[in-house]
């Protein structure tokens, strides 16, 4: 059976008050304030209650651990500030990062997340650097833990070698997970997708600590990365909780 097309169309034409109707629940969704007063207060508000982070230039765990570890102890500070709703985080100036800031800064953004404050940031200047947090996958991650955020900066999943995963405890196999991005490390290497059963015996007592201790509340979770340089033909592996212990220590080393 053939719809004539004009008589379809005519008969599914809405009249001036639907499309009034239509047209303010659009307007509404995007602009959902009364007056001009109304919009001045609220970002008012908003500014006062956001705050902006700015990690040092050289953003790099393993060579300046201090600088990153306080960055991080900053973050995790603002999940507990209630009057706090909306965190930036510029990368605007960073210069170096590495894939242990990367999985220290996703872990941060998740629990800042699980405490119902919105995340968002800045690119980096620098095109190395911005390169290589999209192949890291922390602009697709944060899309994830940030559904807000309507993410372009996804690394190339066929071509890429790099991995950054995400877990709590709503996820479903993380020893299944785990095995399987072993066994990609071992692709990497050698060539050849096997298990490699000392580094899935060390990551599954990871999984096991940062559940069991590294938390104190159920907003528990972990961060798995997997970086493949290059030029040295190496995998580096983090895996980060970012729990209680970690700032601890910090205070720990500084008080000795």
């Amino acid at each position: 059976m053939k719809l004539d097309n004009k008589k379809y169309k005519k008969n599914r034409r809405l009249s001036k008050w639907q499309h009034y109707i239509r047209n303010y629940i659009r307007i509404r969704k995007f602009f959902p304030f009364n007056n001009f007063k109304e919009f001045y207060n609220e970002t008012r508000y908003r500014e006062k209650y956001s705050k902006i982070i700015e990690p040092c230039a050289d953003f790099r765990l393993i060579d300046n651990p201090v600088e990153v570890i306080k960055t991080i102890a900053e973050l995790k500070s603002l999940a507990k500030n209630v009057k706090i709703h909306r965190v930036i985080i510029d990368l605007t100036n960073i210069i170096n990062i590495d894939i242990g800031a990367i999985s220290l800064m996703l872990s941060s953004v998740k629990e800042l997340r699980n405490h119902k404050i919105r995340v968002s940031g800045t690119q980096p200047l620098d095109e190395d650097v911005l390169d290589f947090i999209i192949k890291s996958g922390f602009f697709g991650n944060m899309s994830n833990v940030s559904p807000h955020i309507n993410n372009t900066l996804q690394s190339h999943k066929k071509n890429n070698k790099n991995t950054l995963i995400i877990a709590d405890c709503n996820t479903k196999g993380r020893g299944q997970l785990i095995g399987t991005n072993i066994k990609q490390i071992r692709k990497l290497l050698l060539g050849v997708e096997n298990h490699y059963q000392p580094l899935y015996t060390i990551l599954m007592e990871m999984n096991a600590n940062a559940f069991e201790h590294a938390y104190n509340d159920n907003k528990k979770h972990w961060v798995l990365g997997i970086n493949f340089d290059e030029k040295s033909k190496k995998v580096f592996v983090t895996f980060t909780d970012n729990g209680l212990g970690i700032i601890q220590q910090l205070n720990l080393k500084r008080s000795t």
